[in-house]
């Protein structure tokens, strides 16, 4: 349809590569389509099938008519196993989940927040009815960044209205644990610090309430939950990238490669060769 507003003169509400709130994709059979964010990211599965791989999760199977929720900094792999239509939706840091989710989902008590690597929900009528008005959307060529946001708002009180509990659980409960405010703080700033000390300096923190706040919330230590994350991205970036071993090696900060292997034998009980080999075989 044409459209009779123009938003050329508007910068700051438009969206690129970098920022944008909403992507559709359409992926040949055989493709292979890396998913990654620093904002949650919802992919709903408009057409075809395929598997998703996340952390140590591998090739779980998915079809049109399924959403996956993919938590921030959670590097994942979407292949597909016929030609596939995607529609992703990043859940911006504009977005405050707290004001469009049940008030049980805050108050989630639960261990291991860490085992969840992404959520699953399969899309009923509204929903459909949904993605396909988002499609309709972007093939007119609407680009605004907030009016997006504003769908995505309208997706969340979709969920909420038109769901049970338990699903609307199980869906969101990979990005939520005891306390979603602190979780929250923490995943923003992981990257910026290297120690347990440096995480605590950065949500003002002293190191010793910093540390008893992380067990009371994730049950595990902060330093054995830091390593946990790094394992993460070692096992992506091994498995789902090209880099030489040398090369992540000194990313990560081990002094030589032959660290990194021993590092990976006590996580994965695997080398980095034989990991990255088996992929490879799996995705051929």
């Amino acid at each position: 349809m044409k459209l009779y507003y123009d938003e050329k003169n508007i910068e700051i509400t438009q969206y690129d590569d970098n920022k944008s709130s909403v992507e559709l994709n359409e992926l040949k059979s055989g493709s292979i389509t890396h998913i990654f964010s620093d904002t949650h990211q919802i992919v709903f599965i408009v057409k075809g099938t395929g598997t998703i791989s996340c952390n140590t999760i591998t090739d779980k199977m998915v079809k049109a008519g399924e959403s996956v929720l993919i938590p921030k900094k959670n590097p994942c792999v979407f292949k597909t196993s016929k030609n596939a239509i995607i529609l992703i939706l990043k859940l911006s840091n504009r977005i405050n989940l707290h004001n469009h989710l049940p008030k049980h989902l805050m108050i989630i008590n639960r261990k291991k927040t860490i085992s969840y690597s992404f959520g699953f929900l399969k899309q009923n009528k509204r929903v459909k009815e949904f993605v396909n008005t988002v499609i309709n959307y972007l093939n007119d060529g609407i680009k605004s960044l907030s009016f997006y946001d504003m769908k995505i708002q309208e997706f969340l009180y979709i969920v909420k209205t038109y769901y049970e509990p338990k699903q609307v659980m199980d869906f969101f409960i990979p990005i939520f644990s005891k306390d979603f405010i602190f979780s929250n703080d923490i995943s923003l700033n992981l990257d910026k610090a290297k120690t347990v000390k440096d995480l605590a300096l950065l949500l003002d923190y002293s190191l010793s309430g910093f540390e008893k706040k992380f067990k009371r919330v994730y049950e595990i230590s902060p330093y054995q939950w830091m390593l946990e994350q790094k394992a993460k991205k070692i096992y992506h970036e091994i498995c789902f990238t090209k880099k030489t071993f040398t090369t992540l090696a000194d990313e990560y900060g081990f002094s030589s490669p032959a660290h990194l292997n021993d590092f990976c034998r006590n996580h994965f009980n695997s080398t980095p060769g034989v990991l990255r080999k088996k992929i490879e075989t799996s995705m051929n």
